[in-house]
């Protein structure tokens, strides 16, 4: 009897029609079309546009941690030539890194950020950024030091190898090493400059002449000078940390710093327990952008049972995004 009344309802309804609408049966012939779910519908279509956005990126520069024109809380730049690095920009960041690292780290980034003039540009923001980061340095190095809790050591407090009881013969290159000494102490440079080079051509490998006269040179002003001598100095003897302790921070006021930390590094090899070189050197490195280095000595210094600068591990955290 069903099949008879199916049968009935197939010549009732329509062509058109996918059921009969008595008894919901499937007309014969025809097949039910299944629909598509939503996201078989718009696959292709997000794909499309998924490409497109990843496409996009090549062409832009996205900023943020600073205020636009149009005062929203990001910027857009385009990209000087088509590319994935550097996409995204942490305006914050990159100013809160030394400019030698920013520039090295992010050298797409920096131009970014000059061309929108969030950042002052070429020559005048290296000078800027550098100038900050020797005063930073210095105010860190002074405040470790009062930490250190250690007397305040003039440079002529440093000068070597006095030998009392030879003016007898006033060539020996003891006696001229001593006038220099003397010489030094009472402010007369060029004299003792003099002196330490007569101990030194009498006797030529008279390290502590040469190290006496890059003390001096150094006070003066004349850094490539005492860069010499103090070289000199460590050829003559290589174990001579006091000629390693005097270059390093000329080659940091230079901002040569890799050639910084291979100074103080020879320092720490011969006093693993010298405090002040290991902050020093993590200076250095912090500078140099070697910041898994200066968490190194970060840590060497905090095992010592010694406080670090407070707004040194701030901006050392801000760079190395160490949340430590």
């Amino acid at each position: 009897m069903a099949l008879n009344k199916s049968k009935e309802c197939d010549e009732q309804v329509s062509g058109k029609a996918d059921s009969c609408p008595h008894c919901g049966a499937p007309v014969k012939g025809r097949t039910a079309k299944k629909r598509k779910k939503w996201h078989e519908r718009t696959s292709v279509t997000l794909c499309v546009a998924a490409g497109l956005i990843i496409v996009g990126f090549g062409f832009i520069h996205v900023i943020t941690g600073v205020v636009s024109p149009f005062d929203l809380p990001f910027d857009i730049v385009l990209k000087e030539s088509f590319g994935y690095r550097e996409t995204f920009i942490n305006a914050r960041k990159i100013i809160a890194l030394p400019y030698t690292a920013a520039k090295i780290k992010y050298p797409l980034s920096c131009k970014a950020l000059q061309s929108r003039n969030y950042i002052e540009s070429g020559g005048v923001f290296e000078t800027r950024m550098t100038r900050h980061l020797r005063e930073d340095m210095k105010t860190w190095q002074a405040e470790f030091e009062r930490a250190l809790n250690k007397p305040e050591r003039q440079w002529q407090d440093k000068l070597m190898g006095f030998t009392p009881g030879i003016e007898a013969d006033p060539e020996d290159p003891n006696a001229c090493n001593n006038r220099g000494i003397a010489s030094a102490k009472d402010g007369q440079y060029e004299t003792a400059i003099a002196q330490f080079t007569r101990a030194f051509q009498r006797n030529p490998v008279f390290a502590e002449a040469y190290y006496n006269r890059g003390l001096v040179d150094l006070a003066i002003g004349q850094l490539g000078q005492a860069i010499s001598d103090f070289t000199k100095a460590v050829e003559i003897k290589p174990g001579f940390a006091e000629g390693y302790s005097s270059r390093g921070p000329i080659y940091v006021a230079m901002s040569q710093y890799e050639q910084a930390i291979s100074d103080f590094t020879k320092v720490i090899e011969n006093d693993p327990a010298s405090a002040e070189t290991y902050f020093r050197r993590g200076l250095a490195c912090y500078a140099d952008g070697q910041y898994d280095r200066a968490w190194e000595d970060v840590r060497k210094i905090q095992s010592l049972g010694l406080p670090v600068p407070p707004e040194f591990l701030t901006l050392l955290r801000a760079a190395s995004g160490n949340q430590r």
